[in-house]
């Protein structure tokens, strides 16, 4: 049987300065990531797929019936989670997850019980009748997560970044068949249940890779400083294989190498070799623009669609 597409978008321009339509569907069970900070399209992508935003022109269409966006049907089906979730402070977090239950249509007698339920899902069991206002940041967030979450949406879309106690509820909650779209502005906020990422720039989604693409390029791109003392002479730092791009800084020396583990253990062994101790050790990863600019260089290998063959289950 073939996985349900929960999201696709049909010729989406997001700006009148968009340069090319975005085409993209989501399956049941995945999760898509729109990388890009605020000067691209990740957020007003991600508005859009919500229904918070309307397209300059094409078509979003969720659900498996393939509602579109902005109807009554779609709304029932879509729930978002912004970067800061604004919630009274005043009030309990039984009484805020209360208030969100009866708004998702569920009956009184049943309520309780379901806060229960979804204030043990996300950790928030013992914090039950503590004000919002005295939750930590983290805590907070998860409250205004699990509010959402009480509907029940077949889409959740997340503006990142969001706490890391995030990432194995998007993944429990696509392992159950719901589709996730999460706008990030850094490779370290995506989560690892990822299938897919689109790569966005100020005017459209410029290429959509994989999760282990996307870590392959990361491995290329990410820019490693170490400190030695006493310093380390340049010539011995050039014999450390796989490094390039060497370049001196203070007490040390900043380079690229494909494999990071691998340079980590290189790095020790060069120092206790030497008789040196490494005081900082520092793994820059890459912006979005800089993984951009990395992949275009490389072939495009025509896999520009989110629903591939091989995300098919039979």
């Amino acid at each position: 049987m073939l996985s349900s597409v929960l999201l696709r978008m049909e010729e989406v321009r997001p700006l009148d300065a968009t340069r090319s339509p975005v085409d993209l569907a989501v399956l049941a069970g995945s999760t898509l990531v729109l990388l890009g900070d605020s000067d691209t399209v990740a957020p007003v992508l991600a508005s859009m797929i919500a229904g918070r935003r309307r397209p300059v022109s094409g078509r979003i269409l969720v659900g498996e019936q393939l509602a579109e966006v902005g109807t009554r049907e779609a709304r029932d089906l879509v729930g978002m989670v912004d970067r800061e979730c604004p919630l009274p402070p005043d009030v309990t977090v039984r009484a805020q997850l209360s208030l969100a239950a009866a708004a998702a249509g569920h009956r009184r007698s049943e309520s309780a019980e379901i806060v229960r339920q979804t204030a043990a899902w996300c950790s928030l069991d013992e914090a039950l009748d503590r004000r919002v206002g005295d939750l930590d940041e983290v805590d907070r967030y998860m409250v205004g997560f699990a509010a959402v979450c009480m509907s029940g949406p077949r889409l959740l879309v997340l503006q990142g970044p969001f706490p890391v106690e995030v990432h194995r509820l998007l993944s429990e909650l696509c392992d159950g068949g719901c589709a996730v779209v999460v706008a990030v502005p850094g490779v370290e906020h995506a989560p690892r249940s990822a299938d897919r990422i689109a790569l966005c720039t100020a005017t459209g989604v410029e290429r959509v890779i994989r999760f282990q693409e996307l870590v392959e390029a990361c491995s290329d791109l990410t820019r490693i400083t170490v400190r030695f003392l006493p310093s380390l002479p340049r010539p011995v730092m050039e014999s450390l294989p796989g490094s390039r791009d060497i370049v001196a800084v203070e007490g040390g020396y900043s380079f690229h190498h494909g494999a990071l583990s691998a340079a980590v253990t290189s790095l020790v062994n060069l120092a206790r070799a030497n008789s040196r101790t490494i005081v900082g050790l520092e793994m820059r990863p890459p912006s979005p623009s800089e993984i951009v600019f990395h992949l275009c260089a490389l072939p495009d290998d025509g896999a520009t669609d989110l629903f591939c063959p091989d995300d098919l289950d039979t």
